[in-house]
C-alpha cells in the first residue's frame, strides 16, 4: 500500500515527489532490543484484536493470500510505464529475517517477487542481521541492485552489534535506521561503509525523550564521511508533534541511483562502492 513514510519517497529533478509503498510478508514479531519497547506495529495489530507478538512457541504470525502478493507486480508495471522507480519498505509489520517457521515460505515468495519487480527498490530493514546471509538466497557474494539492506540501531549497544554485520552484506545500498534514537551514538567505526542514515525520535503516547544534539552528531558524522542523512522526525506523542526540522530545515537526503538502476535494468552483481572519499 502507498505510505506516508517520508524516506520511501522519491524526489524527481522537477520537484515532483513520488510516494513509496509498504509491503508485509506477514504481521507479527518478537521484541529483541530496546528500540522495540513501544512497538507501533504491535499496537496496530492489537487494535485489530490480533496477538502476534511473542516467541514462536506461543504466538503465530498472520500471513496473506495471493491477492496481497499481486500488488507489487502492479506497482512495478506502473513504475516501468512512467519511467520512475518506486521504493518499497518491507516489512513494516514484521521482520523479514525473524527466525519463525511461519516466515520460511513467505520469504521464499518474497525472493521470487523481488526478481519479478526490477522497477521497485526493496528496502529490507531488520534487527536481526545475523540471519541475513543464511536466509537470503544470494549466497555467492552478489546482491540484486533493487535490494537495499538496513539495520535498526537506536543506541550504542545495538550499533556495536549490528553494524559490523551490516557492512558484510554486498548490497547496492546499506542503510541504518537510527530510530527511535535513544542516545547519542558513535557511528564512525562503520560510517564509511554505509550509504544512508535515517534518524528520528520516537513517537506515540509513551515516546521516550529525544535530544536534537544526538541528531546533530549523527548528521556531522555522515557529512564528514559523504553519507546521505535523512531526518525523519523530532517525535513526541504524535508522529508530527515536534515536526521534521533540524536547525531550521528538513534533511531529506537519499542515496543516489546508479545510471543502469534508474532505468530499471537491475542486475545481480558484487557491490562496488563508488563514493568519493
Amino acid at each position: 500500500m502507498k505510505t506516508t513514510i517520508e524516506w520511501t519517497h522519491r524526489h524527481l529533478p522537477d520537484g515532483t515527489i513520488i510516494p513509496g509503498y509498504t509491503f508485509n510478508i506477514a504481521w507479527g514479531c518478537m521484541k529483541v532490543s530496546e528500540e522495540c519497547r513501544n512497538c507501533y506495529a504491535e499496537g496496530i495489530a492489537s487494535r485489530y484484536g490480533m496477538r502476534l507478538w511473542g516467541p514462536q512457541a506461543t504466538t503465530t504470525r498472520r500471513t496473506f493470500g495471493s491477492t496481497h502478493w499481486q500488488k507489487p507486480l502492479s506497482w512495478n508495471r506502473e513504475a516501468e510505464r512512467e519511467g520512475h522507480r518506486r521504493s518499497v519498505f518491507c516489512s513494516s509489520m514484521a521482520d523479514v529475517f525473524e527466525d519463525h517457521p511461519t516466515l520460511e515460505p513467505e520469504r521464499e515468495k518474497l525472493w521470487r517477487l523481488i526478481a519479478r519487480t526490477p522497477w521497485l527498490n526493496w528496502l529490507l530493514l531488520t534487527k536481526r542481521p545475523e540471519h541475513i546471509l543464511s536466509m537470503a538466497p544470494w549466497q555467492d557474494g552478489t546482491w540484486p541492485d533493487n535490494v537495499w539492506i538496513g539495520v535498526s540501531a537506536g543506541n550504542q549497544r545495538r550499533a556495536n552489534e549490528r553494524l559490523p554485520l551490516l557492512i558484510q552484506i554486498p548490497a547496492v545500498v546499506r542503510f541504518v535506521s537510527y530510530e527511535p534514537a535513544l542516545e547519542r551514538v558513535d557511528f564512525t567505526p562503520w560510517v564509511q561503509q554505509i550509504d544512508w542514515l535515517i534518524c528520528g525520535g520516537e513517537s506515540g503516547a509513551l515516546a521516550r525523550p529525544f535530544d536534537l544534539d544526538w541528531a546533530r552528531s549523527a548528521r556531522g558524522q555522515c557529512q564528514r564521511a559523504g553519507v546521505k542523512f535523512f531526518f525523519k522526525q523530532v517525535g513526541g506523542r504524535y508522529h508530527n508533534s515536534g515536526g521534521r526540522l533540524l536547525d531550521g530545515r528538513t534533511r531529506d537526503e537519499l542515496p543516489p541511483e546508479k545510471p543502469e538502476h534508474v532505468m530499471g535494468n537491475v542486475t545481480t552483481k558484487t557491490r562496488i562502492d563508488t563514493r568519493k572519499r
